[in-house]
C-alpha cells in the first residue's frame, strides 16, 4: 500500500522551481495544463479530487512529494486565510529532522540475532583475523549491530489505499475535551512502556497537531496531517538517546508518529470501558451520544487501523511493541480473553519484542541502566511476559515465551518522574532494586507481577508437558519455597491487609494491584498444590485454604466495586483466571462430603458452611457479570455448575453416589448447551482447556 523511493534524493520543504524562477506545478496539473496553486504538502486540485496520493513533483526524473513546511509557517497560513489576507510566499522553513538525525544505528529489517544465527559463528573468527591480520571495516553485518552505517533512508510514498485508510482514522479521534476525558479515566495501576511519555504524548497530539483536527475537519487539513504522521513513521525512530527529553521528542511533536497516535487510541478504548453501561447524561452529551460498546469498538478499531498503517512503514521499535500489546489487550475487552483474535494479536506483540532483541539482557547494554530508553524497553517486555503467563494459565495452551529463554532485568523501581529528571542520580534502591523510601509506583506492581510471572512461567512447564515427554523430578518444595521467600521479599505496600478493604488511604488503584499481587501468589500455590496432588481423593488443608482465599479475593472485585471506579468493566477474566480453577476444587470437596465420605482430619477447620458461602458469593459474582460481557458464555457454564452443587450439597439425593465414583470423571450430566465447556475431571488440569473460538 505504500511505496519507498530511494534516500540519495533529499525531500524538498519548498515547492522546486523551474529554469525562469517560477514554481513547478505538480504532475497532475502539469499533465492536464491546469494551474496548481502549489499548496504543500498536496495542492488543492488534488485534495478535491480526492487524489493526494498523486501530488509529486518531477525533480531529476523522479516522483517526490514534498516536505510540510514548520508548524509556525503552517499556523500563520491559516491565520492569513481566516482574516481574508493573501497569504505570504512561503520562507524558507525546517522540514522534520533529517533522515541522519533520526536513523536507527541498526538496521531495522534484520533484527535480533541470537546464538545459533550464522553471524555468530563468524564472529569469533572475525575477531581472531582482526588479531591476526588488522582491523577491517565490517561487512555483512557479522560484527552484529551496525553502530557506524545508517538505516537505509527510504521515505514512504502512500497510495491511495493507504490515504483512505489514514483519514479513516484521523476522522476517528475525539475532540480534545472528550478525548481529555477518556483518557483521564483508564487508571491502570501497572506502567508498561512509560505512562508519563504517553501522558506528553496526549498533550502533544493538541498542541502541535490541533490545528489540523479543528473544525470540520477537511481533506486538506488531513491531508497535511496524513503525511506528516507518514513521513514520520517511515523514518526508523532512535532510541539510544540517554537524555530522556531527546528521547521522547524523537517521537512527538513535529515527530508525531502514527504508533503514537495508535498508544492514544489504545488508552481511548481503556478509557471507554471503565464507563457505565449507557453511562449519565453529561457523558453521553460529552461523546457524541455513543454508548460504551460503541465507543470501545470505534477506538480499538482506530488502534488497529494504526497498528496496520505502522506496518505498512516499517515500525520496528519498542513504540510498536508497546502498540501491539495494547492492540492484543483491546482486543480481549470486545472478543473475549479466549478467542482466536486476541491470541493472534498478543502472538504479534511477542513477535515483534523478540525480533527487536526485549528479550535479552543485551537489548540496551550501550546505555546506562537508569535511562528512560533502557527502562522503557524492559517495561514494555515485562508487560508482554506477563500478559503471555496470564493468557496461558487461562487457556492451558503453551506460552509463547519461557523464563528459561529470557533474560530481561527487572525495571527498577522508580517512578517515571524521577527517570525524567536528569538531575536526580541517586534513586534510593536496595540490592533487589525496589526503593527504600516505602512508596509504591505503578513500577512496583509492575515489577511484583513480573517476578511472579517467571515463577508461574516454570510452573507452566510442568502443568502443560506433553505425555510422551519424560517427566523431569521437579522439586515442588524447593519451587514452594522459593515462592515464598519471593513474596516474603516485596514491598510492605504490596502486601494486602484486612484493613485495606476500609482504610480510605488506601485509593482503589492501590487496592486493586495489592489483590492481583496476592491472587498471582495465591494461584502459584494453587499449581503447586494441584502438582503435589496424589489422586487419592483427599485433597489437603493448604489446597483448601488457598481456593477458599482465591474466591474471596476474586468476589472483592465486585463487593468492593464502588471503592475501584474506573477499574471495573473487565472482570469475567478475573473468573476464569483465579476464581474458577478455585471453585473447581472447592465443589469436588463440597461434593465428596455431601456423599456421606469421612472427612479428613486435615481440612477438619474448613466446613461445609464456609464452602457454601464463598460459592454463593461466587454465583452472585457470575450473575453480576452482564450477558454482553465476551466471556458471559464461559462464566454462565461455571454458575450453572456451582448452583447444582450447592442445591446437591444442600438437598443431597437419597442414594448418595459411591466415594469411588468421585475419583473418576466427575460427569454432572450438564445441559446441551454447556457441551462445549469441559469440566471432566475438574481434579486434574483438564479444566484449564476452556473453548478456543471468539464469542
Amino acid at each position: 500500500m505504500m511505496n519507498r523511493t530511494g534516500g540519495s534524493l533529499a525531500i524538498p520543504s519548498e515547492i522546486p522551481r523551474r529554469r525562469n524562477g517560477r514554481p513547478q506545478a505538480c504532475e497532475p496539473c502539469r499533465r492536464r495544463k491546469v494551474a496548481c496553486d502549489h499548496r504543500l504538502p498536496i495542492c488543492s486540485r488534488c485534495i478535491r479530487k480526492s487524489a493526494p496520493q498523486s501530488c509529486r513533483y518531477l525533480i531529476q526524473g523522479q516522483l517526490v512529494t514534498p516536505a510540510l513546511p514548520s508548524v509556525g509557517a503552517r499556523r500563520q497560513s491559516a491565520d492569513s486565510r481566516r482574516h481574508g489576507q493573501p497569504a505570504a510566499p512561503n520562507p524558507p522553513t525546517l522540514s522534520p529532522p533529517t533522515l541522519e538525525d533520526l536513523a536507527s544505528p541498526s538496521d531495522r529489517n534484520v533484527g535480533y540475532l541470537g546464538a545459533t544465527s550464522f553471524p555468530e559463528f563468524y564472529r569469533e573468527t572475525q575477531k581472531h583475523l582482526d588479531h591476526v591480520a588488522g582491523l577491517e571495516p565490517t561487512r555483512d553485518g557479522l560484527a552484529g549491530s551496525n553502530n557506524s552505517g545508517m538505516a537505509s533512508t527510504n521515505t514512504v510514498v502512500p497510495d491511495a489505499a493507504a490515504f483512505e485508510a489514514a483519514f479513516a482514522v484521523l476522522r476517528t479521534i475525539p475532540d480534545q475535551g472528550a478525548a481529555r476525558f477518556l483518557y483521564g479515566r483508564n487508571v491502570n495501576p501497572s506502567d508498561a512502556w512509560c505512562r508519563l511519555a504517553v501522558d506528553r504524548l496526549h498533550d502533544s497530539l493538541w498542541k502541535t497537531l490541533g490545528h489540523f483536527l479543528e473544525g470540520e475537519r477537511s481533506n486538506e487539513a488531513l491531508s497535511q496531517m496524513a503525511l506528516l504522521l507518514f513521513q514520520n513513521s517511515s523514518r526508523p525512530l532512535r532510541e539510544d538517546f540517554t537524555d530522556p527529553d531527546q528521547w521522547y521528542e524523537a517521537f512527538s511533536g513535529i515527530n508525531f508518529r502514527w504508533e503514537g497516535l495508535g498508544i492514544l487510541f489504545g488508552y481511548w478504548t481503556c478509557g471507554a470501558t471503565s464507563l457505565s453501561e449507557n453511562g449519565n447524561v453529561e457523558q453521553c452529551k460529552q461523546l457524541g451520544n455513543h454508548n460504551r460498546r460503541n465507543l470501545m469498538q470505534m477506538y480499538k478499531m482506530g488502534t488497529t487501523r494504526c497498528a496496520d498503517l505502522c506496518r505498512m512503514a516499517s515500525c520496528n521499535n519498542t513504540m510498536m511493541v508497546f502498540l501491539l500489546h495494547l492492540n492484543s489487550l483491546t482486543a480481549s475487552l470486545i472478543t473475549g480473553d479466549t478467542g482466536a483474535e486476541f491470541w493472534r494479536l498478543h502472538a504479534e506483540a511477542v513477535a515483534m519484542a523478540t525480533f527487536l532483541g526485549l528479550h535479552t539482557s543485551q537489548s540496551s547494554n550501550s546505555l546506562p541502566e537508569e535511562s528512560v530508553a533502557v527502562q522503557a524497553k524492559r517495561k514494555t517486555f515485562c508487560a508482554v511476559f506477563i500478559a503471555d503467563m496470564m493468557l496461558s494459565t487461562l487457556t492451558g495452551r503453551p506460552p509463547l515465551l519461557s523464563s528459561r529463554l529470557c533474560s530481561t532485568p527487572t525495571p527498577l523501581d522508580v517512578d517515571n518522574a524521577s527517570l525524567f529528571n536528569t538531575k536526580l542520580k541517586d534513586y534510593r534502591l536496595d540490592k533487589d532494586g525496589w526503593n527504600i523510601d516505602g512508596k509504591t509506583y505503578p513500577m512496583t506492581y509492575l515489577r511484583a507481577a513480573y517476578i511472579s510471572a517467571k515463577i508461574r512461567s516454570e510452573i507452566l512447564e510442568m502443568v502443560l508437558q506433553a505425555p510422551n515427554v519424560a517427566s523431569n523430578n521437579y522439586d515442588l518444595d524447593e519451587l514452594r519455597k522459593r515462592e515464598m521467600d519471593t513474596v516474603s521479599r516485596f514491598p510492605i505496600g504490596l502486601r494486602l491487609r484486612n484493613e485495606d478493604f476500609s482504610d480510605p488511604e488506601v485509593d482503589g488503584t492501590a487496592l486493586y494491584a495489592k489483590l492481583l499481587v496476592r491472587l498471582e501468589h495465591l494461584s502459584n500455590l494453587f499449581f503447586i498444590e494441584k502438582l503435589s496432588y496424589k489422586g487419592d481423593g483427599l485433597y489437603s488443608a493448604q489446597t483448601l485454604e488457598i481456593s477458599l482465599e482465591m474466591i474471596s479475593l476474586t468476589v472483592t472485585f465486585w463487593t468492593q466495586q464502588n471503592r475501584l471506579e474506573g477499574l471495573q468493566g473487565d472482570y469475567e477474566w478475573l473468573v476464569m483466571e483465579y476464581a474458577g480453577p478455585a471453585g473447581g476444587i472447592l465443589c469436588m470437596e463440597l461434593l465428596r462430603t455431601s456423599s456421606g465420605a469421612a472427612e479428613s482430619p486435615t481440612t477438619a477447620k474448613i466446613t461445609k458452611s464456609m464452602i457454601i458461602k464463598q460459592l454463593t458469593l461466587l454465583v452472585g459474582f457470575l450473575e453480576w457479570i452482564g450477558p454482553s460481557t465476551p466471556g458471559a458464555h464461559l462464566c454462565n457454564s461455571i454458575r450453572t455448575v456451582v448452583e447444582r452443587v450447592i442445591e446437591q450439597a444442600l438437598n443431597p439425593t437419597p442414594n448418595p453416589a459411591p466415594q469411588q465414583e468421585f475419583e473418576m470423571a466427575w460427569d454432572t450430566n450438564l445441559p446441551e448447551d454447556m457441551n462445549d465447556f469441559n469440566f471432566g475431571l475438574l481434579d486434574t488440569f483438564d479444566w484449564l482447556r476452556l473453548p478456543g473460538a471468539a464469542m
